[in-house]
């Protein structure tokens, strides 16, 4: 329905925060998200003289010059040509902001059974939201859960949390959950579309509706997503759409002629199809922002990830 803009850089603004702070910084009513962002966002980003001293690696933020070391389980593990910044200068750990009580609130989140969608979801639910939990793998999902009431069995609070399948290689199965949760006529008050994939080295692969795999769980599959339940979000509303996204759609270019990347104009690689796909999401985001009406109230984010995030398990010290 919306065409993306060949070759042009998207205007959305694209803050690296965490999820669940923005959430909780923006809280339900809020209106006009990205222009509050600018302001309250928590950026992760390092100082440029941090930026031109060192770096991360294998756990342990090294500066370049003399004789370096990586992190392996309690031991250390010398290599050349780094030496270890000093802990007193290292960054403390930042804890997640604190969520108010969200009780009465519902939420989707894609790809909840690992990584930051497992946090995110966690995270809601415990603070009073109700968390439906789309996943390829229904099991696992409800095995969490499980695990979760047991954590809190203690406080006598049981957690509000369902599980619904979805399997974003399949745009039927998209289809088909967004039909099911409309039919409930029940407010969605955020859908966050986390789950993605990055098939780092792999070859290209199509899913069975035709698409390059990236461009389909990444970006296809949760923009088919957000506009079918827009009634949902409607009736939610104030509401928001929150699109995970990555600092990799920096070096990411959108040819709509070429979105499956076959032509043989530029050769494929996992890295150019990650990237690809997460620059269209931010385009769309984008587009979807500016179309829909202000008095609707659905505001749509799009969130970039540092590089390296727990979608990425064991790949840093291979780097």
């Amino acid at each position: 329905m919306f065409s993306l803009a060949k070759h042009t850089r998207p205007q959305l603004q694209t803050p690296r925060i965490s999820i669940i702070s923005s959430f909780a910084r923006c809280g339900r009513g809020a209106h006009s998200v990205d222009a509050k962002m600018g302001s309250s966002a928590t950026t992760t980003s390092s100082s440029p003289a941090t930026r031109r001293r060192g770096r991360r690696h294998g756990g342990a933020e090294e500066e370049e010059g003399g004789v370096g070391v990586d992190r392996v389980g309690a031991g250390l593990v010398r290599r050349r040509g780094r030496v270890p910044v000093p802990a007193h200068r290292r960054e403390p750990p930042r804890e997640p902001l604190q969520l108010p009580p969200l009780d009465g609130i519902t939420c989707v989140v894609t790809g909840a059974t690992s990584g930051i969608g497992l946090e995110i979801a966690r995270q809601l639910a415990e603070s009073g939201a109700h968390v439906v939990m789309a996943v390829r793998r229904p099991k696992l999902a409800h095995d969490l859960i499980q695990k979760w009431q047991n954590e809190k069995s203690e406080t006598g609070m049981p957690l509000n949390i369902e599980v619904m399948e979805l399997d974003l290689l399949s745009l039927d199965s998209v289809a088909k959950f967004a039909d099911a949760w409309n039919a409930r006529l029940a407010p969605l008050h955020v859908l966050i579309n986390n789950a993605g994939i990055f098939a780092i080295g792999e070859p290209q692969r199509f899913s069975k509706d035709g698409y390059e795999e990236h461009l389909q769980v990444n970006h296809l599959a949760p923009a088919l997503l957000s506009m079918l339940l827009l009634p949902s979000l409607l009736r939610g509303s104030p509401s928001r759409i929150i699109n995970v996204n990555s600092i990799m759609h920096y070096v990411g270019f959108v040819d709509t002629e070429d979105m499956n990347i076959t032509s043989g104009k530029k050769k494929y690689t996992s890295l150019w199809g990650y990237s690809n796909s997460k620059l269209a999401q931010v385009k769309f985001s984008s587009i979807l922002y500016k179309r829909i009406p202000a008095e609707a109230g659905i505001n749509v984010l799009c969130v970039s990830l540092e590089l390296f995030t727990q979608m990425l398990p064991g790949i840093c010290p291979r780097l």
